[in-house]
């Protein structure tokens, strides 16, 4: 969701992260409430994810909730700029999938960044903060990311059930897609948490057949003559079966909450690397790209980076496009298989060739290859 928000600012990310964390807060409640909410579709469908109200707008009160908020003095940001934003967005928010966080997460950007505002906190290894930009960045990660939520907002995950944020979203993301992450606290050690029986554990070889049969179709999508490999009705089974694992997790709105606040979480620390932000100049990690940023905050804070974390970056937008369409069921026919591997313009089929290229990186297994089953 930040990543949205920094769109709408005239100075994108750089006024974004200046913001009070209280007001970071509310546009997360404001996102939350202006949600997309088809009421004619049923619950936990993307376009009607959950019925759960947030946080009465009579207590938030017109400061975020009810424009426009107060003018703030010259070169301060504005945060009307998000709220009419979030306003324009007329058929509502749509936030990006639960995969989107997965991805983002694997680069261990989460971890890095707790040493990184740890450090600046106990002591000067790192330096000082080098302007009040920086500070204010580090009081809000710290605000918003590492500690408890204040309670009775959406973004209230935690309680004497859910003592450990960590493990809450590790058992999500083994609950949804049936997928561990490739770290854990420390080096050589997962997160320990509490396994779901009731979990998607065949997503990983499901959605690896899509690919494949979806690569299927792009080598052979001009194939006029001869024999023809491509098969929209088995792209079609194998995204209804998609379609079915996820939307089961998603019965009655379970886990939109969870989603909204982990994918906000995320999108945080990407956009943080996306540019050189004032806290990235004062960790001395300007680069040309989100990973080679990472790499070298990484290196300072003595805690690598996952090697891949181009793909885990690269892929993640694409990702959570295509899952989020395979949610709505828009694949599960034969006749709409061809969009998924036919070069149109805004259509899915870049969205799948970074997904094919990429998870074949990051998987080590190559999507662009058959299956081949033993006799």
């Amino acid at each position: 969701m930040f990543r949205t928000f920094a769109k709408f600012m005239t100075n994108g990310a750089r006024d974004l992260v200046r913001l009070h964390p209280s007001d970071l807060t509310a546009v997360l409640e404001l996102a939350w409430d202006r949600r997309k909410n088809r009421l004619d579709l049923e619950v936990g469908h993307p376009f009607h994810r959950s019925d759960v109200p947030g946080f009465s707008t009579t207590w938030l009160g017109s400061r975020a909730l009810t424009p426009p908020a107060p003018t703030p003095p010259a070169g301060q940001p504005d945060l009307n700029q998000i709220i009419d934003g979030i306003n324009r967005a007329g058929c509502g928010v749509l936030w990006d999938h639960l995969i989107y966080a997965y991805m983002i997460e694997n680069t261990r950007i989460y971890e890095i960044f707790r040493r990184v505002v740890s450090e600046f906190l106990h002591g000067e290894k790192l330096g000082v903060p080098g302007s009040a930009e920086s500070h204010l960045w580090l009081r809000a990660t710290e605000e918003l990311f590492y500690r408890d939520p204040p309670p009775f907002f959406m973004t209230a995950v935690t309680s004497y059930l859910r003592k450990d944020i960590d493990a809450e979203r590790s058992g999500i993301y083994q609950r949804v897609f049936g997928m561990n992450l490739n770290h854990g606290p420390e080096e050589g050690k997962a997160y320990p948490y509490l396994r779901a029986e009731a979990a998607n554990n065949e997503f990983v070889a499901t959605f690896e057949e899509f690919l494949r049969e979806i690569w299927v179709g792009m080598e052979n999508v001009n194939n006029t003559s001869g024999a023809n490999p491509k098969d929209d009705a088995k792209i079609a089974d194998l995204a209804e079966k998609l379609h079915d694992m996820l939307r089961t997790r998603r019965e009655t709105g379970n886990l939109s909450r969870e989603e909204f606040v982990f994918v906000s979480w995320m999108s945080w620390f990407h956009l943080t690397v996306e540019s050189d932000l004032p806290i990235i100049q004062d960790l001395r990690a300007q680069a040309a790209s989100s990973e080679e940023r990472l790499f070298k905050i990484a290196q300072r804070v003595g805690l690598p980076a996952h090697g891949l974390s181009k793909s885990y970056f690269d892929i993640a937008d694409s990702i959570s496009r295509i899952l989020i369409l395979i949610e709505t069921g828009v694949f599960n026919t034969p006749g709409a298989a061809p969009a998924l591997y036919t070069p149109a313009a805004g259509g899915p089929e870049e969205a799948m060739r970074t997904i094919i290229r990429h998870w074949s990186i990051i998987t080590g297994r190559e999507m662009k290859a058959r299956r081949v089953t033993p006799s």
